[in-house]
């Protein structure tokens, strides 16, 4: 793969994660902490949290076909490093109590689903591009054949 589809790839990726981490803070916040207000700082951590999620897309990034063990592995990998830098930035210095753990927990949960929607939305998109070039190599071909 290119270079330049690469960082469109990973620009797609982060684009789509801070979408989802918006909505994944909303419900988290409202489920934890819904009387919390918050200042125009708070529209960064999205932003943030996307920047630090893309760290392991690049990270484990190959440039070759994976068979598909190699690559649930990874991916394994990239959510669990995502959950850990993630979690350690939101709750490092706070006390372990039972309040940080659930939410820890749940900002985790949060991770696990942002992750899965993230990946099956490149997935669609993918395959609907995949689906396009199919069409127009049919139409050129079906054009130059006759």
């Amino acid at each position: 793969m290119m270079m330049k589809e690469r960082i469109r790839e990973i620009a797609d990726s982060y684009f789509i994660s801070v979408t989802l981490i918006n909505a994944a803070v909303f419900v988290t916040g409202m489920m934890f902490r819904p009387d919390e207000k918050f200042g125009y700082e708070a529209f960064l951590s999205p932003l943030i949290y996307g920047a630090l999620t893309v760290i392991p897309t690049m990270i484990m990034y190959s440039g070759k076909e994976l068979p598909i063990r190699q690559l649930i592995l990874r991916k394994a990998i990239q959510l669990v490093m995502d959950i850990l830098i993630v979690v350690a930035v939101i709750f490092a210095g706070n006390p372990i109590n039972r309040e940080t753990v659930t939410a820890a927990a749940g900002v985790s949960v949060s991770i696990v689903i942002v992750f899965a929607a993230v990946h099956l939305i490149e997935w669609m998109l993918a395959r609907r591009t995949a689906k396009q070039l199919t069409e127009q190599i049919a139409a050129f071909q079906k054009r130059n054949s006759g």
